[in-house]
């Protein structure tokens, strides 16, 4: 099998795929959940429930406000205990449910319905809509829209993610060896909704050779290329992806649509199976749990507004009272400023490393190695960048083409001066937002 891989750039951290075996759990459904009106890109959904108000699991909390937004669902039965703000993992505070589990409840149950399949286009899609499916490789943008441009540019590749080249995290790999099946019902269903597709493609990366195995045997029924990639940091990215996978190149200020490919995430396949199948919103995700300084790594099912420090109790607890704590991988994740957050939509991750042991590093002038030009994916030079956010120049950031940089990391992590680079990149696209 050939492998696969992005034409410039990349780097080859350590995969610390050490949780990728564990075989994945349900989490004890929690007495009380937070759940956040803005777990999406767009406009916050708007809350429709008041304090006292009962709602059963999978229950409609928030409408979507306006094209590119998403709603919201209950993660699990109970009454609304308060409307409050609710800071979470991705940085931004928003309006959200408290709800507290009440006792002798039914749950709703998901079930099958066999005949999915003869539903029309537009069935699927308002399904797809309704379920509140948003991007869950990270960037959280409502798939619906992404499906409907899709159609309107005419996509003739369907292009599955499957890399999960971040460190750390498995729960991709997970899916693709538990549910196979279903991820392929979801390439059937996309391909129903977007008429022009005439190729299908499954990328994942050969550190996850189980994967390849498992997908490869209903592929060719399928009619889909099941590809195996190099290692190559940041691989998962779209635009990274398309070119290893289908070596067209997306232009600066483009997007995949334009070039003619629909990429969706696995673990946003499966949430797809499960609002056209079973008419199940999305009100959960697999998330991995790992790093050295939490005790059990686990991977698991988790109802969205869980407390984080909930979930590093039922996994043993932490080995270190010195942590950090990150929402998602080291790469590209956030770091947590304390376990009283709550997950969302795009939480594939939480990792929790042992302070004690990561190396302080000393920050140095700029030497220009153009070691981090070399490895930039996009291939901008990111001191430059840097420098005129430093120095508070819109123009100049501007003119270095600031917004083409996606934040993959790969600059600081390759920095032999220890730059921090990433922060000083978003410092100058708040410049510009501003």
């Amino acid at each position: 099998m050939n492998l696969g891989k992005f034409r410039f750039g990349g780097v080859h951290p350590n995969d610390h795929k050490e949780a990728a075996e564990i075989v994945s759990s349900v989490f004890p459904k929690p007495k009380t959940v937070l759940i956040a009106s803005a777990q999406h890109a767009g406009a916050p959904a708007k809350i429709i429930k008041k304090k006292g108000d009962d709602v059963k699991k999978g229950e409609l909390i928030a409408e979507a406000q306006g094209y590119v937004s998403a709603s919201i669902h209950a993660s699990i039965s109970g009454k609304v205990a308060s409307i409050e703000t609710v800071p979470i993992p991705l940085g931004r505070g928003s309006q959200g449910c408290l709800i507290q589990e009440t006792e002798n409840v039914t749950d709703t149950e998901y079930k099958l319905n066999p005949s999915f399949m003869s539903l029309s286009a537009e069935e699927m899609l308002s399904k797809i809509a309704n379920a509140g499916i948003v991007g869950m490789g990270g960037a959280m943008f409502p798939t619906s829209v992404k499906i409907a441009g899709s159609i309107k540019s005419n996509c003739d590749i369907l292009l599955i993610n499957g890399v999960e080249c971040e460190p750390y995290i498995t729960s991709d790999y997970r899916l693709m060896l538990e549910h196979t099946e279903e991820i392929y019902h979801a390439i059937e269903i996309i391909r129903h909704i977007v008429p022009s597709i005439k190729k299908t493609v499954i990328g994942i990366e050969n550190n996850k050779p189980q994967a390849v195995k498992k997908m490869i045997p209903l592929s060719k029924e399928n009619n889909v290329e099941v590809l195996a990639l190099k290692l190559q940091y940041p691989q998962g990215a779209e635009k990274m992806l398309i070119d290893a996978a289908t070596q067209r190149v997306v232009p600066i200020g483009k997007f995949p649509p334009d070039i003619g490919v629909l990429v969706i995430n696995i673990a946003t396949m499966k949430a797809i199976y499960d609002a056209v199948a079973m008419d199940k919103p999305l009100i959960e995700r697999l998330i991995t749990i790992t790093g050295d300084a939490i005790k059990e790594k686990k991977n698991l099912w988790i109802p969205f507004g869980t407390t984080i420090s909930e979930i590093v109790d039922y996994c043993g607890g932490l080995l270190s009272d010195n942590i950090l704590a990150m929402a998602g991988g080291p790469m590209m994740g956030f770091a947590l400023p304390a376990l009283n957050r709550n997950t969302i939509k795009g939480n594939n991750a939480l990792v929790f490393l042992d302070a004690n042991k990561i190396k302080k590093e000393k920050e140095y002038p700029c030497i220009s190695c153009e070691r981090c030009s070399n490895v930039c994916p996009v291939r901008l030079v990111p001191t430059e960048i840097a420098h005129a956010a430093k120095a508070g120049d819109k123009e100049l950031v501007n003119k270095y083409n600031i917004m083409s940089c996606f934040e993959c990391g790969a600059c600081s992590y390759i920095c032999s001066s220890k730059i921090p680079l990433v922060q000083l990149i978003r410092i100058g696209k708040d410049l510009l937002r501003r």
